[in-house]
């Protein structure tokens, strides 16, 4: 066989390690296993799951909009906040706003429940705190039935949800967004609040921006900062992990105050023109801040932002103001590991949509622009536009709809991995392009005007492989009225059969090293004898088993890997199948690869290059 027939077959060929047994269903424990290079590596995507309804195939995939992340004060931690949908078997929910929790350690979801921010549940500037000892988490809420911004704490598993106060001043006030909170790890809660009173005497409004720092044990409150003016809105908070100052950022511009509004507050930097500093946070080592650069204007209501401003920059700054550079693009919220100096946390947009989602990211690895968390070879972008679970090495060496294309195939192809047979023709996809060698994306390959499944039908050949749960796979040639039958645990590259000299020609590869194993069953009628019966590898003469069981020959034979020409010859007459003579006999050329991770793909195809 050619090499580079070999190659081309090695490219195109990642087949399933398991066999669709009525759906399935990745496990997060098991799907969360990004590989060490994938930097950034999304901290949590829910599975798909796949099952049958008859004929119908359904693929359920999840997805997550993210709309904020935090950590708790060990590092074990992260909270994600946004729309979430789970699919579930056989069921009809819909996506839900939801808090999860994610075990940054073990990568275990830890806690997952709704919660009920009243009016904020769209919001997109949403924020959540931690308790000191990690019990509970703090929120705000605006209930239908107040129309006041309230902060609320919440267990870990979204029980026991508790009143702890007002962010209103007083009770003439209205409130500008975004509401922004924050707690110290000695026990303080810092909350901001823009408050709006009508001027009778002038007939406008007057604007006062707050920072309020709250005793959680004794519930005094006492005050950090006051900014007067429309355009003094604060649209950025977090405090220092030395909980001793505050970086916030008004408009344009970040800012630190001491927590006790002791010294005047100092200004750091500023963002570009006409762009809105957010979503400040200090590293752990406390010598830098970063803040998101965000496309808007600050008007009477809040934040005013189009579709397009949440795609921002992620800029780092000195405390003294020095070192101003860009860090990171396309996302926004980023916040620091408390703990690990280098990792961070974000929401990122993979492509072009709203859709954020959210990242880890170790700014001591090289950042990947289009990252493969699962490490498949397959971008996150691409795994989930094609319903795939971008945290899921094994997903793309399935066949969901079992018509002999991987998934990954599909999307290489430019098939449907939820559509047997993508168009129309009669033939499923698999058999057209390892088969018959016409294109699964038109149902008349030469234009002839003659379907390619009428066109294939007039061969009569027929085939059908599957994969076994050990991992093995199955070939069922079907040849005139005979039936022969294939099992191996090796990657099978191409299978030929030769009519005019009786001979089986299978390509067969797998790891340096390891053993190789084929099962080759035979109608009994195709032998002369079984004495007669022949096996070659490589043109040379191999030993083998063969025995008769009912109404077959079985052959067994065993070999070392790597790539190898296989050859049963059934009525005797050694001599290798003659493969750019296809056209003198019946002959099927199937391409399969078996594999138990992407890794041994990628050692293959190094070791034959």
């Amino acid at each position: 066989m050619p090499k580079a027939w070999l190659s081309a077959l090695i490219a195109i060929s990642i087949i399933a390690a398991s066999a669709l047994l009525g759906f399935y269903k990745v496990p997060l424990a098991d799907a969360f296993a990004p590989t060490e290079n994938a930097n950034p590596r999304l901290i949590y995507w829910p599975s798909t799951i796949v099952w049958r309804q008859g004929d119908f195939l359904n693929i359920e995939h999840g997805w997550v909009n993210a709309k904020s992340i935090a950590w708790s004060p060990s590092g074990r931690y992260l909270l994600i906040y946004g729309r979430v949908y789970e699919p579930q078997l056989y069921s009809l929910d819909t996506d839900e706003w939801k808090v999860l929790i994610v075990n940054v350690e073990s990568g275990v979801l830890a806690y997952n429940f709704s919660l009920d921010l009243g009016q904020l549940e769209w919001e997109n500037v949403i924020q959540f705190a931690f308790s000191p000892d990690e019990t509970k988490i703090f929120y705000v809420a605006v209930p239908n039935t107040e129309w006041l911004p309230q902060i609320f704490s919440v267990k870990l598993d979204g029980t026991d949800s508790t009143f702890v106060t007002y962010m209103n001043s007083t009770s003439v006030s209205s409130m500008r967004r975004p509401f922004l909170i924050d707690v110290t790890n000695d026990g303080f809660l810092v909350y901001t609040s823009c408050e709006t009173v009508y001027n009778v005497t002038s007939g406008q409004y007057n604007y006062t921006s707050y920072i309020w720092k709250y005793n959680l044990i004794t519930s005094e409150k006492s005050l950090v900062l006051q900014l007067e003016g429309m355009d003094k809105l604060i649209t950025g908070l977090k405090v220092s992990p030395s909980n001793n100052k505050i970086a916030y950022t008004v408009g344009s511009e970040v800012w630190i105050v001491d927590i006790n509004g002791a010294e005047p507050p100092i200004n750091i930097s500023s963002a570009s023109d006409r762009k809105i500093a957010m979503f400040v946070d200090w590293t752990s080592n406390e010598t830098m801040l970063t803040y998101s650069e965000i496309n808007g204007t600050i008007t009477d209501y809040g934040i005013s932002t189009n579709w397009d401003s949440w795609h921002g920059n992620m800029t780092a700054v000195n405390l003294d103001g020095t070192n101003k550079h860009n860090i990171l693009n396309g996302g926004y919220g980023l916040v620091w590991s408390p703990v690990k100096a280098s990792i961070a946390a974000c929401v990122r947009f993979s492509y072009s949509s709203l859709d954020g989602y959210p990242y880890l990211i170790d700014f001591d690895m090289p950042i990947t622009p289009n990252p493969d968390s699962d490490g498949d070879g397959i971008s996150d972008s691409s795994e989930i536009q094609n319903s795939l679970c971008p945290l899921d090495p094994t997903d793309v060496d399935m066949d969901y709809d079992e018509d002999g294309l991987t998934n990954l195939e599909e999307i290489n192809y430019g098939t449907w991995l939820g559509s047997t047979d993508f168009d129309g023709d009669g033939l499923s996809d698999g058999v057209e392009v390892k088969v018959f060698k016409t294109d699964p994306k038109k149902a008349d390959t030469d234009g002839d005007g003659v379907s390619d499944g009428l066109e294939a039908a007039a061969t009569g050949l027929s085939a059908f492989v599957s994969v076994l749960p050990e991992g093995w796979i199955r070939m069922t040639l079907q040849w005139s009225n005979k039936t022969m039958y294939v099992s191996t645990n090796s990657s099978v590259l191409g299978v030929v059969f030769n009519s005019t000299s009786m001979a089986l020609s299978i390509s067969v590869g797998g790891p340096d090293g390891t053993t190789g194993i084929a099962n080759i069953t035979i109608p009994i009628e195709m032998v002369n004898s079984l004495s007669a019966v022949q096996v070659t590898l490589d043109n040379q003469p191999i030993d083998f088993q063969i025995n008769q069981v009912g109404n077959n020959a079985q052959i067994y034979v065993e070999y070392h890997h790597s790539f190898h020409e296989l050859t049963a010859h059934l009525q005797g007459g050694v001599g290798g199948a003659d493969l750019t003579g296809i056209l003198g006999y019946w002959w099927i050329i199937l391409s399969v690869a078996i594999i138990a991770a992407a890794s041994v793909i990628a050692l293959i195809i190094i070791k034959r290059r």
